[in-house]
């Protein structure tokens, strides 16, 4: 099966500049004066039996003065790896060439589904650069990750299309080895915020199937850095632009919506070297409040369509579940508060308003006013048509090969 390996890499302003509102959110953009991870992401690909993929690095930046900086820096790294692979750049002059040639021809309903802004969006893009690819197989992976077992690529392939509980297997879910040690456990944090939002116990719980028989079995959780999908499935299940972050888990709800099931491998892992990220804590708070809220919304909005099956909540315990459910605006609320209360201990009034904001924004604000589920329908049907069309472009295809 030809494979593409697609790596979104995310660039933003110097280390010596503060957080910036006006900026895309990523959790650890690199600074454009650093050297950062890509580098050594690829390095680790040399312990890999086995060449026959090819890898396209999308470029990403979290403001748009820092498109041509990024684009340049992430030219000059792939240009150290060119003699070893088949790697490419997907960035913003690729993307603004094929919405070019999707108005061209009449398909201007097209065009927005092709972006580099957020994560569910950069997300499409690694599978429409896959696509242009002429690949089978997208393994998604991260710059912040290290290859550590020789045998990924194989492992990642070689239960594709066979059945499992009588089911194909379309969709792969890998798991991180974490940068602390060779676990894949979360540290459990004793502290004020864990008390009300306990993230940590809930992903863990979920964890445990990692370490049961058998090797493939149904997940609640996968990781946007290790995961393996099929074309016969992404051409028809996109990620959800709505989604700000999670985007990984909320596709998973939409595959098993569509009556896909992902499969975690316990055998398919990566280590994780994330660095340290620069967002204040309330503003990835606020993250997670628009996350867990529209999916929640999403799922509550299911009704029968075609095509589709429902999916409880129940269904998603521990994890997502735990922040599905009729609780989820009470876990906000306190969290929120103890949140802006240590804040205004440590004399942050910016954080303890923003913390306050989030209360608001959990109570009033994140719920979308439109119907998600039926808006998720119908924009399925638009990426089924867009990759379609992208497959039968020969000269689309050319956007990856020059890049």
């Amino acid at each position: 099966m030809k494979t593409t390996v697609v790596i979104p890499s995310y660039w933003g302003r110097s280390s010596k500049e503060s957080f910036n509102p006006q900026d895309d959110l990523y959790d650890h953009p690199t600074p454009l004066d650093e050297v950062g991870t890509l580098e050594r992401a690829l390095q680790s690909f040399d312990i890999l039996e086995g060449k026959d993929f090819n890898i396209v690095i999308l470029g990403v930046a979290t403001h748009q003065d820092f498109r041509v900086p990024c684009r340049e820096r992430l030219k000059k790294i792939i240009g150290k790896f060119k003699n070893k692979y088949d790697i490419t750049l997907f960035s913003y002059p690729e993307l603004e060439a094929i919405k070019r040639e999707l108005t061209d021809r009449g398909l201007d309903e097209l065009s927005g589904l092709v972006s580099l802004k957020g994560y569910s969006n950069v997300r499409n893009a690694c599978l429409i650069a896959a696509t242009l690819s002429e690949a089978e197989v997208a393994v998604f992976f991260d710059d912040d990750e290290l290859m550590k077992d020789p045998h990924y690529i194989k492992k990642a392939l070689e239960n594709l299309g066979k059945k499992q509980v009588g089911e194909e297997v379309l969709a792969v879910a890998g798991y991180y080895i974490r940068p602390e040690g060779e676990t894949y456990l979360i540290p459990h944090p004793k502290d004020w915020l864990s008390a009300t939002w306990n993230g940590p116990s809930a992903m863990n719980e979920a964890f445990q199937i990692i370490g049961q028989e058998p090797r493939l079995k149904p997940t609640t959780f996968v990781f946007g850095g290790n995961m393996v999908l099929h074309k016969r499935l992404f051409e028809k299940i996109a990620f959800d632009p709505h989604v700000p972050r999670g985007e990984d888990i909320d596709f998973l709800i939409n595959a098993k919506m569509f009556g896909h099931t992902f499969f975690l491998d316990n055998e398919l892992y990566i280590k994780h070297l994330p660095p340290e990220g620069r967002t204040p804590g309330w503003r990835g708070f606020r993250e997670n409040i628009y996350r867990f809220v529209y999916t929640r919304e999403k799922l509550l909005a299911q009704k029968p369509a075609e095509g589709t099956r429902p999916v409880k909540i129940e269904e998603l315990d521990p994890y997502p579940g735990n922040f599905l459910k009729s609780d989820l605006q009470d876990k906000i609320f306190k969290a929120s508060t103890l949140m802006a209360l240590n804040y205004l201990s440590e004399g942050g009034k910016d954080g303890f308003r923003e913390s306050l904001e989030n209360i608001a924004i959990g109570t009033f604000k994140a719920k979308p006013d439109f119907d998600p589920f039926d808006w998720y329908f119908k924009y399925r049907k638009r990426w089924s048509k867009l990759i379609g069309f992208l497959s039968q472009e020969p000269s689309l295809k050319k956007i990856i090969q020059n890049a």
